[in-house]
């Protein structure tokens, strides 16, 4: 049969006083530790989440003014044609040349909108991209 005495209430004291002092110094901060970069993932993800809901809508907002662009561009043109096509029938020689230039006018300043709202674009990207970077490195990267 088992004999108790006070060795095994001894032992039971050691280590109960060994649990208490491995939570104090050693389980509770690893586990502060752990919620801290949980919490730090958790901020990361969100900024992530934020950044990237701003990129669309800047994205969204390019195309837009892309369309409008184009729109603009088309009512231009289609002006410019009706023009034209009036102004033809009443001097065909002197104003077909003339039609021509506004024409070519028109479209390259489509294109040098559209350049120009891309080339904006670009640089937003450019900037997020090196700000996401260096959010998520914690460091600059220039």
């Amino acid at each position: 049969m088992i004999n108790l005495d006070i060795t095994l209430v001894i032992q039971m004291i050691n280590f109960l006083v060994l649990l208490f002092i491995l939570n104090k110094i050693l389980f509770r901060p690893i586990r502060n530790i752990i919620k801290e970069r949980n919490q730090i993932v958790e901020d990361f993800n969100s900024d992530i989440t934020s950044l990237t809901n701003q990129a669309q809508e800047s994205v969204d907002q390019f195309e837009e003014k892309i369309l409008e662009a184009r729109k603009k561009g088309m009512d231009r043109v289609q002006a410019m044609k009706e023009e034209g096509e009036e102004a033809e029938f009443q001097l065909i020689a002197s104003t077909s040349e003339e039609v021509h230039n506004k024409v070519e006018e028109t479209r390259k300043q489509v294109k040098a909108d559209i350049k120009a709202a891309r080339d904006k674009l670009q640089e937003q990207v450019q900037a997020f991209s090196v700000a996401m970077t260096e959010k998520i490195l914690e460091r600059s990267i220039q």
